[in-house]
């Protein structure tokens, strides 16, 4: 048997197009175990004399998604029950209650009301998922059709899940350096950029990468996950670690992402715009072979469209200038103390061309 339970309405930039985040499935998981605890809750609250609900009285309820509508993104859930199930007794209406007292809690956390005697607070924790993969600015729209208005956001979560508890969850993403890492617990220390520390686990999945980024200042590590955080927004701890990337070199590549919001006239008028395609060719090249044993470069653009590069080591001033088009480098060192002077043309094309550019750049810095 089928019938229609929910159409949830889902709001914000990413549901405009009236399509469903696959990482929302994880929202609607949690809202599908939320009834099914909160409808055992209100059985067991109108007998008091069982201990637990009826064989199967889980086993009855299971929510499918059929389609996604317009307005927004509204799937429509749709309440499947298995054939062998449809002689269950003594459980009806105990779902839709559920369904319509989570709808009352959202819509009192809305209007600042107390939450429902009958919610029991425990149960709050369930928001702990359900809406957690909600952005600023989204919501979702819980109430049964024909009924008010009963809108989840991000902070209504937040104030429901700490009705009941100290601390609460939502998704994270930080980025830092690796430190030490304790392989017997399986968590690494990640250093991040404000110079705070966490502990974070570390899935045997991302250990390699660990094991490549550990005590590596020149790596940024970027880490996906779930955050504790406590009343005041600070956070605690990371929970769990969903997913970990490399950035080697990301100094510099910060310095060159700068110079691809540069248009035409950046230079007191005149000053041509980077290609950007030309140049990620040429800032991939750089980030993923500059040697470990460099100091890294200012990086500037030149009024024709060029990449520029300069170090500067005691008395030597060093500078590569690349046209983006050809790939071809010009290279200048200068001696400000004795006037000594070298340059060198550098194609860029192949690892041995990069490496005779480092090689050059070695004699003087």
């Amino acid at each position: 048997m089928k019938q229609e339970f929910l159409k949830p309405r889902f709001a914000g930039p990413r549901f405009d197009q009236h399509t469903l985040p696959v990482e929302v499935a994880r929202d609607l998981a949690a809202y599908e175990e939320l009834v099914v605890e909160l409808a055992k809750h209100l059985y067991l609250a109108d007998h008091p004399k069982r201990k637990r609900v009826p064989k199967g009285f889980e086993q009855s309820f299971s929510l499918h998604l059929e389609q996604v509508e317009g307005g927004s993104a509204r799937p429509l859930l749709s309440w499947v029950t298995a054939v062998g199930m449809l002689a269950l007794q003594g459980i009806d209406g105990y779902f839709e209650q559920s369904r319509n007292l989570v709808a009352e809690c959202v819509a009192a956390s809305e209007a600042g009301a107390p939450l429902p005697e009958q919610f029991p607070k425990q149960l709050l924790d369930y928001f702990n998922v359900f809406g957690r993969s909600l952005h600023e600015g989204e919501s979702v729209d819980v109430a049964p059709a024909g009924a008010g208005a009963a809108v989840l956001t991000p902070e209504r979560r937040k104030a429901l899940v700490l009705a009941a508890q100290k601390v609460y969850t939502k998704e994270v993403d930080l980025s830092g350096t690796v430190g030490e890492t304790d392989w017997e617990k399986g968590t690494f220390r990640l250093r991040l950029e404000d110079g705070s520390a966490i502990v974070a686990p570390l899935p045997e999945a991302f250990c390699e990468l660990a094991r490549a980024a550990g005590g590596k200042e020149r790596i940024l590590t970027q880490v996906k996950g779930i955050g504790v955080f406590d009343a005041w927004d600070k956070m605690q701890k990371l929970a769990e670690t969903h997913h970990m990337d490399m950035l080697p070199n990301y100094q510099l590549s910060a310095q060159i992402e700068k110079l691809l919001t540069l248009e035409d006239g950046w230079y007191e008028g005149g000053g041509k715009a980077l290609e950007k395609e030309q140049l990620g060719w040429v800032a991939d090249a750089l980030v993923s072979t500059f040697p470990d044993d460099l100091a890294f470069p200012h990086v500037a653009a030149t009024p024709d469209g060029g990449l520029f590069l300069e170090w500067v080591a005691g008395s030597w001033r060093l500078s590569a200038e690349f046209s983006l088009a050809d790939h071809v480098g010009e290279m200048h060192a200068l001696n400000t103390a004795t006037g000594e002077s070298a340059e060198s043309d550098i194609n860029i094309e192949s690892e041995d061309d990069w490496a005779a550019f480092y090689a050059f750049v070695r004699r003087f810095v």
